[in-house]
């Protein structure tokens, strides 16, 4: 009955205290059997209208708006072409957030409801805490204390240097700040170690968008609440991902520097 007449996928049969996970289609059901099912939101508010059934759990979705569809998606794509186009990811976003909630594809409450709040106290945190390093001098003072540690080494080491410090800044200050900040120092580093400038500038170009180990990125950060993740799981995840990131641009750029020298 679930099946054919409501499109609902029973999963669970329970009387009284005995619970049944295994096919039950062909079972005969009784006043207090309870009845765990998967279905579509609209199946399920018609199943409550059943004068033989009891919706414990009322449907708390909303209804497909199907006719909205093909909106939606050109709305999407436009926001990704403005985006492409150089406006700034966030506003192309919200430009196109603004535009579904204008064309009724989107409720406004349905709108402020998705919003997930830690991702964006994560980031109100993180922003001024990137500012600060850069006004303050403290990143400059790390880059500086870095590169110069290891600037007699060999030119693998300084590679691997300049590529963690690319990648640290990056979490915690945005991708372009920390190439701006980070190309005149290793470039000078370049200079006075041998190693050539323009192969540090590109290894730090490369690693300033390495940031996969944590929801700063707008990317991952728009990717936090739908898929459920939690900043664990991105230094779980992203931590392998930044480690391999690392070690195939270091190794491409010192091959590059071979071929070259």
């Amino acid at each position: 009955m679930f099946r054919k007449e409501y499109s609902l996928e029973p999963i669970v049969h329970q009387h009284g205290d005995i619970e049944n996970r295994a096919d039950f289609s062909d079972m005969r059901l009784t006043a207090g059997d309870i009845i765990v099912a998967f279905g579509a939101w609209d199946s399920l508010k018609i199943l409550a209208g059943h004068r033989d059934l009891l919706l414990i759990t009322p449907p708390e979705g909303v209804s497909i708006r199907y006719d909205k569809g093909h909106l939606a998606v050109l709305i999407f794509a436009a926001s990704l072409i403005l985006g492409m186009a150089g406006i700034p990811l966030s506003l192309a976003l919200l430009t196109g957030v603004v535009a579904m909630v204008l064309t009724g594809v989107l409720k406004i409450d349905e709108a402020y409801r998705a919003i997930d709040w830690k991702t964006v106290m994560l980031l109100g945190g993180l922003i001024p805490l990137g500012i600060a390093m850069e006004k303050s001098g403290a990143a400059e003072m790390l880059a500086n204390g870095l590169t110069g540690a290891v600037g007699g080494a060999h030119p693998v080491f300084l590679l691997f240097a300049v590529a963690l410090l690319a990648t640290g800044l990056s979490l915690v200050i945005s991708n372009v700040a920390a190439t701006v900040l980070l190309v005149p120092l290793v470039m000078l580093t370049g200079f006075n170690t041998g190693v050539d400038p323009r192969a540090l500038a590109l290894l730090v170009a490369i690693c300033s968008q390495n940031s996969f180990i944590l929801p700063t990125h707008q990317v991952n950060a728009l990717l936090m609440e739908p898929g459920g993740y939690t900043t664990s799981d991105y230094l779980k995840a992203g931590g392998v991902m930044t480690l391999i990131f690392i070690a195939v641009a270091v190794t491409l750029i010192y091959a590059m520097v071979q071929l070259q020298g």
